[in-house]
């Protein structure tokens, strides 16, 4: 089973990806939930891409764990308020 996954490092990522944009986007569409301060705007595209710092700096390579940050991460920035500065509360 580990090389059947090991020879489908792209499928699974692609499937994850996809699976988690989906799911990120029905989440985000369904809530409220806002992480602000002081002028900022703490995105989940900022938080996916923090986690794909703490990946990279514990050499994870799996690619079910990166296909879900990607996607997370991508969904994010796909919205048209994306922007760091929370223009909204300033």
């Amino acid at each position: 089973m580990l090389d059947m996954a090991k020879d489908m490092g792209f499928a699974l990522y692609s499937a994850f990806l996809v699976l988690s944009y989906a799911f990120t986007r029905f989440v985000t569409e369904r809530t409220d939930f806002h992480l602000r301060a002081k002028g900022f705007w703490i995105h989940h595209w900022i938080i996916a891409s923090v986690a794909m710092v703490v990946l990279i700096t514990l050499q994870n390579d799996d690619p079910w764990i990166w296909g879900i940050v990607t996607g997370i991460a991508l969904e994010g920035l796909s919205r048209k308020k994306w922007s760091l500065i929370d223009e909204e509360n300033q």
